[in-house]
């Protein structure tokens, strides 16, 4: 039977952060070196070919190689924002919980005195009382 919390289950939403994490801070960033040391020397194609259809291919390569290095660093630093975020809402979703528990646990805490408090209360006379809704004799 449910005790009336809510619970979210950030078990997964965990895991996939520790992965994105995990490809931001330890797959991508050798990649991202590895791809910059392997490009670092320039463009080295067509260098005793000095027509303008290879000089027009060495600078679209060249364009196109710095866009990639930059969108790969882009993606590793969009990767680790993301980490944080789903780190963050798995914390956050935890701590509702959490409260939601807790505030859960104090409601049925405080319904179950009044209860018990009003059932004494109720015995505390001597006597019987009729109770017409049952038409029972409680003493």
């Amino acid at each position: 039977m449910s005790d009336g919390s809510i619970h979210v289950e950030t078990g997964g939403l965990s895991e996939f952060a520790g992965d994105v994490r995990f490809y931001a801070e330890e797959v991508d960033p050798l990649d991202v070196d590895r791809s910059k040391q392997s490009f670092s020397a320039g463009i080295t194609f067509g260098t005793r070919n000095a027509s303008l259809a290879v000089l027009a291919a060495k600078q679209d390569y060249a364009e196109a190689l710095t866009n990639s290095l930059v969108n790969l660093t882009r993606f590793v630093e969009a990767a680790r924002i993301l980490a944080e975020a789903a780190e963050q809402v798995a914390t956050d979703f935890q701590a509702v919980d959490d409260q939601s528990e807790r505030s859960v646990n104090n409601i049925n805490y405080m319904l179950t005195t009044a209860t018990d408090q009003a059932r004494v209360a109720r015995h505390a006379d001597v006597g019987t009382v009729r109770d017409p809704r049952n038409d029972l004799e409680t003493p």
